[in-house]
């Protein structure tokens, strides 16, 4: 008998770069039409990150031309803050590279996004990516760049001095996708983002078209996002102990004041008291069972406030509004708005607007349109929290059926949005959010189905005003004839005036 060989066990790290490399699907990039769709996708969020950063109207061009066969090139440019030419490299050609953490809203999340859609254009195209960007303080300079995957570094092809008229960045890629399929979801998807920050124009030029305008329905430059520090309860065992190793010299009173929000002397007193840590000890003496007592604590603890709400930035209802009105051909609509709540400690605002109209299928329920942080959300609707709650409202009690056109548009707000999976499309099922949702969704149907009712009303008023004009018609041209009178009388007023008492009554 022929006995195997031992199967040898090698271990080994590998680097971001390398695990996305071997996952793309996770980040949006698992087959050719959605590839297309996320490179664009991503860079247009970097860009308008960028522009609310530089507090500008955002213009965004948007280029999907095919270079023959299967490759495609992509350029989004921008004028927003543009990038410093030190971080260029790591900016756009390491993986998950990006700013300190701030606690505020921000489309992107961490610098994974574009680099995964240089890594994608690398492996499919072995092209690399173009970058010219210029800040206030630079003439401009443009960089060749590709990624090591076993090392995720950038690799600098070449860099050199290069003019721009004005601030802001141009990135272009190439990489192997379905152009074909592709186009649909990216008119899709710049014509609802338009929607979630109407102060946007984009111009969008495909292959064989003329170049289409999206957008600027606002003026109005939304305020800057503020940042802050974490809340306690968001503050897990791994963030407490980076923060310990930063602040190691302080006590452990002015620790707690100084790296979270909402934590004055006399909170941080009462919870140190709570946990039974001396105010005065250093911050470096702490062990890891201390921190460990400590985090506990921080998410037990009930004598925090609330976190500040100031780092969000929703769409607001004049804004949601008009950009709906823009793009929609609507005939009603109700906004509402739950929040500012938290989940974890991390704050969240969920809006949304009920609007019925043409434009919109006629169903049962009516058609979803989802938003979070701005950023519309295409794909894996049924994995989405907020699609399995707007299953769950009974809409016929709010008088939407299948004879209705309605369409509800919510908007997820958070310093961290809770996505399912890499590729930023569909949001986890979180208790609080939620229950939110159900609160709103439950709102707007309230209001939708008090109009409803009183146009039903409406109309059977209507229906039994006519039955009554006809009635009475004829019973006036009865008594005419009875009496040999020529002219009939005119009916019409007693009609109004019978109805005017009844309404009244």
């Amino acid at each position: 008998m022929n006995q195997r060989a031992p199967v040898e066990t090698t271990f080994e790290s590998i680097s971001p770069a390398e695990f996305f490399y071997r996952n793309r699907q996770l980040a949006g990039f698992g087959n050719t039409s959605q590839a297309i769709y996320s490179a664009v996708r991503e860079l247009v969020e970097n860009s308008l990150d960028s522009c609310d950063d530089a507090q500008r109207l955002p213009l965004i061009e948007v280029q999907v031309m095919s270079e023959g066969g299967d490759i495609i090139r992509v350029c989004v440019s921008d004028n927003g803050t543009g990038v410093p030419d030190a971080h260029v490299p790591q900016a756009f050609a390491k993986i998950l590279y990006g700013s300190k953490f701030h606690n505020r809203q921000r489309r992107g999340t961490f610098g994974l996004g574009v680099t995964m859609a240089v890594l994608y254009g690398q492996i499919t195209t072995d092209s690399p990516v173009l970058v010219h960007t210029k800040c206030p303080d630079s003439q401009g300079m443009e960089y060749a760049l590709f990624i090591d995957v076993e090392t995720n570094q950038p690799i600098i092809e070449s860099s050199c001095s290069r003019d721009r008229d004005s601030d802001g960045t141009s990135v272009t890629l190439r990489l192997r996708g379905d152009l074909k399929r592709a186009q649909e979801r990216i008119l899709e998807y710049l014509r609802l983002t338009t929607i979630s920050t109407p102060q946007a124009q984009f111009l969008l030029k495909t292959d064989n078209a003329e170049s289409i305008t999206f957008g600027r329905w606002s003026n109005s430059v939304p305020s800057p996002i503020l940042t802050s520090n974490p809340h306690p309860r968001a503050a897990d065992l791994e963030l407490l102990r980076r923060l310990a190793q930063h602040n190691g010299d302080k006590r452990l009173q002015d620790f707690l004041v100084d790296s979270f929000q909402k934590v004055g002397t006399k909170t941080s007193g009462r919870f140190l008291k709570f946990v039974g840590f001396n105010p005065t000890r250093k911050v470096n003496t702490l062990t890891r069972d201390d921190l460990s007592r400590i985090s506990s604590a921080l998410r037990k603890f009930d004598g925090f406030e609330s976190p500040d709400h100031k780092s969000l930035s929703p769409i607001g209802e004049e804004d949601f509004l008009v950009g709906i009105r823009s793009v929609f051909n609507i005939s009603s609509h109700y906004y509402s708005d739950r929040g500012p709540s938290e989940w974890q400690g991390n704050p969240f605002i969920i809006e949304g607007v009920l609007a019925t109209g043409d434009d919109f299928p006629r169903s049962d329920i009516p058609t979803l349109y989802r938003f979070a942080n701005r950023v519309p959300l295409l794909y894996d609707s049924s994995e989405d929290v907020l699609t399995k709650t707007l299953k769950r409202v009974n809409w016929e009690r709010y008088s939407v059926d299948s004879s209705v056109p309605a369409a509800l548009f919510l908007h997820l707000c958070s310093t961290r949005v809770p996505y399912k999976a890499a590729g930023k499309q569909s949001i986890d099922t979180i208790p609080e959010i939620e229950a939110e949702v159900v609160s709103l969704l439950r709102d707007l149907g309230r209001r939708l189905g008090r109009t409803m009712r009183k146009s039903e009303k409406s109309l059977r008023e209507g229906k039994k005003m006519r039955e009554y004009a006809k009635s009475f018609r004829h019973l006036a041209k009865f008594g005419a004839e009875l009496a040999g009178v020529d002219e009939v009388p005119d009916t019409n007023r007693l009609v109004k005036q019978l109805f005017e008492v009844s309404l009244d009554e």
